[in-house]
């Protein structure tokens, strides 16, 4: 018997089941990420019964056929701050497909967030591959709450050429990380490293002073608060947050965490997720990058990605040799309120997932 519930098993039986069917439906046709149980315990705030409403699942009896999860924030929206979300992971097992469950998740979804008035859904849609599965603007559910906003890429930095060569299913993404190989090497620190340290919990209201100060006055942000970036800063061994300190001042930060990605074999992604340098130097800010960058290294990453949204530092990016890639997903802007304008194109700070 077909059942729509929440998802009420364990973390680890989520990340199999998900990252199985994800591996049955893309590998050797496309990069795709593995996602494990410490991921979804930090970002869909496993340990906070409140966020279970997040975790809708499909069963059959007792059998889990599919999922959709998402994790709640904040966003400033102009000048209004509203309550939203962020979702992603729609997995449909393969025997189960063509039966019309992305509709009923979606609808289901859509009335849980209406019960707890929260206005905004933020998902992406990749299509940089013609083996993805995700919703297309030509193909939707029919669904005229899901508006495809604009297309988004990644700013790309290989640190590990060698490595982007044994995983890379692409020949061309192979040999670009190898003609690129002379500036993978990461300078030396030197002064800048007696600055340089990573984040503790005392650090997070200046923090957040520093990420509101860059960001409230774009179009659209996320409106993080002490909980939500205390989370993202510092709730998980897979994100890891270096300050930028003098005299006791944090003038700087940049977060990032690393995500397992199958291509053809498996490499460590470093994705730059929170960054706030507007009160440093060019130079201070280069010397953080680096050290992010190091950091990412020395945990086994190969190549550092961003998500190009508009609130990085574009000369940052550039010098410390991060290339611009096509996009390959569509922002998709689901409005379950009022829905609110948002410029085409419009600078953001969001978060991949």
């Amino acid at each position: 018997m077909i059942r729509l519930d929440d998802y009420q098993r364990s973390s680890s039986e989520l990340a199999e089941f998900i990252t199985s069917t994800w591996r049955k439906s893309y590998e050797g046709k496309m990069t795709f990420p593995l996602w494990s149980a410490e991921y979804f315990e930090w970002q869909l705030r496993w340990k906070n019964p409140h966020f279970r409403r997040n975790l809708i699942a499909i069963y059959d009896d007792s059998r889990l056929v599919a999922t959709l999860l998402g994790s709640e924030y904040s966003f400033r929206c102009g000048n209004e701050i509203l309550p939203g979300s962020i979702w992603s992971w729609m997995t449909i097992d393969p025997a189960y497909r063509g039966q019309g469950f992305a509709k009923l998740l979606n609808e289901e979804r859509i009335r849980r967030l209406k019960d707890r008035h929260i206005d905004l859904v933020v998902s992406y849609r990749y299509f940089g591959s013609k083996n993805s599965l995700a919703e297309r603007p030509h193909r939707n559910s029919g669904d005229n709450t899901a508006k495809f906003h604009n297309k988004v890429g990644f700013w790309v930095r290989v640190l590990n050429p060698q490595g982007v060569w044994d995983w890379s299913l692409s020949s061309a993404a192979a040999w670009g990380a190898r003609l690129t190989s002379p500036w993978a090497p990461l300078p030396k620190l030197g002064k800048e490293e007696n600055y340089i340290r990573k984040a503790t919990p005392d650090d997070i209201p200046q923090c957040l002073e520093l990420i509101h100060e860059k960001t409230n006055s774009l179009p659209l942000a996320i409106h993080w608060d002490q909980e939500t970036l205390s989370n993202q800063l510092l709730g998980s061994p897979l994100s890891t947050t270096l300050v930028y300190e003098r005299e006791e001042k944090i003038e700087g930060f940049i977060n990032f965490h690393l995500l397992t990605s199958f291509s053809k074999c498996e490499g460590q992604m470093g994705l730059l997720d929170v960054m706030s340098t507007q009160r440093l130097s060019s130079r201070k800010s280069l010397y953080l990058m680096y050290a992010a960058m190091q950091e990412m290294l020395n945990q086994g990453a190969i190549v550092a990605l961003k998500l190009r949204s508009g609130d990085e530092d574009l000369l940052l990016m550039l010098r410390s040799y991060f290339a611009p890639r096509a996009p390959e997903s569509h922002l998709v802007m689901q409005w379950i309120g009022e829905e609110r304008e948002v410029p085409k194109n419009a600078k953001t700070h969001l978060l991949w997932r």
